[in-house]
């Protein structure tokens, strides 16, 4: 049976969810939504992992990577390892050892997993919004009339708004540079 989330418009994810069985009949609403079952650790809201487990993948819920040290999930398809550490398919591309992205085969530079729907562009969609970060996918700064992408690490602002990681130097608010704790300024 096909179930739409009482979401939409505004859920783009309903049929991909509804495909695959995670929409809710009981709430209507499709697992990204609040629909399905939910983890059972105490102040998590995320949706429980397939298969009979009472929680997310973040809380176990689900077979963990062999590898001494790594306690990120194991790929599907009984490998018992996380895609850092081999898991999973590889990009068909010759040479290549990144990991397959859906069930195209191929890793993102070379043309698997979704595409952004630009008219003549061939990058892969961010954030799940159908358009790479050039045509207005992913996330974007909060700040009022800014169009620019957000900044990365779970920022809601652009690096000119605020976004970003900034310099620990005290009464600085510079952005630090990659790799380092502190701004150019105060790293000399």
């Amino acid at each position: 049976m096909h179930f739409v989330c009482v979401e939409l418009p505004v859920c783009t994810l309903s049929s991909f969810w509804s495909q695959k069985g995670a929409v809710d009949d009981a709430t209507l609403h499709c697992v990204a939504h609040g629909g399905g079952s939910r983890c059972q650790e105490e102040g998590c809201t995320k949706a429980a992992r397939a298969g009979g487990t009472p929680h997310c993948i973040a809380h176990g819920g689900c077979r963990r990577c062999q590898q001494e040290g790594c306690s990120k999930p194991a790929e599907s398809g009984g490998t018992q390892h996380c895609r850092a550490h081999g898991g999973g398919r590889c990009c068909q591309q010759e040479g290549c050892t990144k990991p397959a992205l859906g069930d195209t085969g191929h890793c993102a530079a070379h043309g698997g997993g979704r595409r952004c729907q630009q008219e003549g562009c061939t990058k892969s969609d961010a954030g799940w919004t159908g358009f790479c970060v050039g045509h207005g996918g992913g996330r974007r700064c909060q700040q009022e009339g800014c169009a620019k992408p957000a900044a990365r690490g779970g920022t809601q602002h652009c690096k000119a708004h605020g976004g970003g990681k900034r310099c620990r130097e005290e009464d600085c608010f510079e952005l630090a540079v990659r790799g380092s704790k502190c701004c150019k300024r105060c790293s000399q």
